[in-house]
């Protein structure tokens, strides 16, 4: 009879642990609208990786924020996972709250905050402030004389202008190859016209540059 309760318990004991596994979730960041495979009248963030002569192309990485879906946030429990930055993380301890907008997962390791996109979700930030994120596509562009490069930034003190300078291809392509301020920190916005080709570049100010 002992041998049997013991049985028992180890069967009730064992289903519990089960339960609570299959309860518990992994969320991930939301998909993104853009299509790389259709461009037409799209803006979106960018790295810009390069200039092919050659070619007459730019190497430009699509990069799109962590998006998280509020709901998926706010109902995550101590047990749940979540996929950021290209790894799964389990969560042993949540701080923060939806009227606060900020959630700080296992003391920091991982850190939401809202509003982003207007909808309430959360976006996942570094240490230092930036966005985490994902590179969507990296593309080919080929580029023309008529590209119009919008400068945000003023590079004789890093500070940031209210109304952009507008610069040629030829302006672009020596700040991109001699600097000073790089086009790989987030800092870039492209934009592609009605066919889905590359019109313009904007590079804007971030304090982390």
């Amino acid at each position: 009879m002992k041998k049997l309760c013991s049985s028992i318990a180890l069967v009730l004991i064992l289903t519990l642990f089960l339960c609570s596994a299959a309860s518990a979730d992994t969320i991930t960041a939301m998909a993104t609208e853009i299509n790389p495979e259709h461009l037409e009248k799209v803006a979106s963030y960018a790295r810009i990786l390069g200039y092919n002569e050659e070619t007459g192309a730019l190497t430009v990485a699509l990069i799109v924020p962590e998006i998280f879906s509020w709901e998926d946030v706010e109902f995550l429990k101590v047990g749940d996972s979540i996929y950021s930055d290209g790894q799964e993380a389990v969560i042993e301890s949540i701080l923060g709250s939806d009227w606060e907008g900020v959630f700080r997962i296992n003391d920091g390791d991982v850190f939401l905050t809202k509003p982003f996109d207007g909808n309430g979700n959360y976006a996942t930030v570094t240490d230092y402030g930036d966005y985490i994120w994902n590179v969507l596509a990296v593309i080919e562009c080929p580029v023309t004389e008529n590209l119009v490069f919008l400068d945000y930034i003023n590079e004789d003190d890093g500070g940031m202008q209210t109304l952009p300078f507008v610069r040629t291809l030829e302006e672009f392509l020596d700040r991109l190859e001699n600097g000073p301020i790089a086009f790989d920190e987030n800092n870039v916005i492209v934009i592609f016209d009605r066919e889905g080709n590359l019109d313009s570049i904007q590079r804007f100010y971030v304090p982390w540059q």
